[in-house]
């Protein structure tokens, strides 16, 4: 028997709302506390913003959360949540959310979406600056706290992913045209190494940023020298972005992974 299709819709009720609190506590394995109430995202959404699920033959296997936002000079939404059920992923289904939210986005004169992702996370920096054409210019150190999770004790340190709908490169990995540095092309940039220089400012067009590899296992196999590590990155970031860079591809080469960072206007 063939399976459903995978309809993308809008959330119609609150019972649909509930459930993706339930998808999200799956994925993320968040306790209670750290999950959007279905009250919370029914009032965001009715106030503005949008919350879109991914269905099979009536049950949800993903949704995407997103919030107005008023402190940019654009008109813009923040991507607060995705999530899609453990059974259910590896199979697209966190790009059709994203492509459904610009699709809808764009209908309503919306031109920028803003995220935060654990910079760590190899997957989902391929996701959103590969696959959706998103850069990452704003690095928020543990911006959520303590979150729990599959995030333990780690700070909850984040790259801010700016989605800008209407750009060439966004319209291109849009229809599928993934803007993608090689390994090889990376290996060639100098490398904006983590130190203790909070004032690192290369000339270089374009830098390679490593990080470690093995998120998040690698931080409890040994979790002062990740924590050391965590830090040394994030300082890095913050002067690279300070100096006007912005992280446009993730690549994992011999060395492991690391950010391609390319001078905005440049």
């Amino acid at each position: 028997m063939r399976a459903s299709p995978v309809r993308v819709r809008e959330l119609r009720d609150p019972a649909e709302f509930a459930e993706a609190s339930q998808v999200a506590k799956a994925a993320w394995r968040f306790p209670d506390l750290m999950v959007p109430p279905p009250p919370d995202m029914i009032t965001a959404t009715h106030a503005g913003g949008m919350t879109a699920g991914a269905f099979e033959g009536g049950r949800l296997l993903a949704f995407v959360h997103a919030v107005p936002r008023r402190n940019l000079p654009v008109p813009a939404i923040h991507s607060h949540l995705l999530a899609v059920r453990p059974e259910a992923q590896r199979r697209g289904l966190s790009v059709l959310l994203k492509l459904f939210q610009r699709d809808w986005c764009l209908e309503r004169g919306i031109g920028l979406v803003t995220w935060t992702y654990d910079p760590f996370m190899v997957r989902n920096a391929r996701l959103n600056l590969v696959r959706l054409g998103a850069v990452a210019p704003v690095y928020l150190p543990n911006f959520y706290g303590s979150i729990g999770g599959i995030y333990g004790d780690l700070p909850s340190d984040r790259f801010e992913a700016h989605w800008r709908l209407s750009s060439p490169r966004v319209e291109r990995a849009a229809r599928g045209g993934a803007e993608e540095v090689s390994a090889e092309e990376a290996a060639r940039l100098p490398v904006a190494r983590p130190t203790q220089n909070a004032d690192l400012t290369p000339s270089s067009r374009r830098v390679r940023l490593p990080f470690p590899a093995g998120f998040p296992a690698c931080f409890r196999d040994d979790l002062p020298a990740g924590m050391r590590a965590r830090r040394r990155f994030g300082r890095a970031a913050a002067a690279l972005f300070a100096a006007g860079y912005e992280a446009v591809s993730v690549v994992d080469g011999e060395g492991g992974p690391a950010y391609v960072l390319e001078r905005a206007g440049a």
